[in-house]
């Protein structure tokens, strides 16, 4: 649970890592328990925070090791699964993985369905919009036509956008010459247009720079069902759809998306 301080590890009590270690998933019993799935999923958590290796994005391969019984991991990936908010790059790579186990009629139902929204979008024609840049010139979608095209729809309010900022501007700089652009599209709201370009200045960023028109309510935003940020989105060279929830610049395998679409 949250709270202000946390013991060191070698103050836990030593009944903790009896728990950890001997603690195995074997009952499937468990799950006619209310939270019998968030209680395995809280264990993993606490088993991979107290690792050493820190926190992963995607565990749940690891964390089925520790789980005997076939139904006990059919409802646990099931849940892993449907709450980890994985972008389709990363589903793609631990499916093959995952799928042996989910065994059961509703498990089967579930993925069918889950992956038939993840790819919902893809292939379809990207939103066509014009939005000013900092000196007031109107930026179209259309004017990338041919291009790979990478928008980051962030505002100058959002901490986790501007923790994104380096690692985009690294991205720019490596990507310089090759056939992709790369657009930062702000959501702030219209009064703060001004703080909007004097951020744009101050912080030197680079790539197009642009401002939506109605920030959570302008077409963009609507159309593509954005209601946090940062948010990316990555389109062909035909402005087709190839990710309308796309992996940030912060994590590697952005890179390596890239660099297969543009073969690098």
């Amino acid at each position: 649970m949250p709270r202000t301080a946390f013991p060191d590890k070698d103050d836990r009590p030593a009944v903790i890592k009896t728990w950890q270690t001997d603690k195995k998933f074997t009952d499937p019993d468990l799950l006619k328990v209310a939270n019998g799935v968030s209680l395995m999923s809280h264990y993993f958590f606490y088993v991979i925070m107290n690792s050493g290796d820190g926190p992963k994005r995607l565990d749940m391969a690891e964390a089925i090791t520790h789980i005997t019984d076939p139904a006990l991991k059919d409802a646990y990936l099931r849940d892993g699964i449907a709450t980890s908010r994985m972008k389709i790059e990363e589903y793609e790579k631990v499916a093959p993985l995952l799928k042996p186990y989910l065994i059961s009629e509703n498990s089967k139902a579930f993925i069918l369905e889950y992956e038939k929204v993840l790819h919902k979008n893809v292939g379809q024609k990207g939103l066509e919009f014009t939005y000013n840049d900092v000196e007031g010139k109107p930026v179209s979608f259309s004017d990338f036509k041919g291009k790979y095209v990478y928008v980051d729809l962030w505002a100058t309010w959002c901490g986790p956008c501007k923790a994104e900022i380096p690692h985009m501007k690294k991205i720019e700089e490596d990507y310089q010459n090759k056939n992709i652009v790369f657009v930062s599209l702000s959501l702030d709201k219209s009064k703060d247009n001004q703080k909007w370009k004097d951020f744009v200045k101050k912080e030197q960023l680079k790539g197009i720079q642009i401002m939506a028109d109605k920030d959570f309510e302008s077409d963009v935003a609507k159309n593509y069902d954005v209601n946090a940020i940062p948010r990316f989105l990555l389109f062909d060279t035909k402005g087709n759809i190839i990710n309308s929830d796309a992996l940030r610049p912060s994590n590697p395998e952005l890179r390596e998306q890239l660099d297969k679409l543009l073969k690098v």
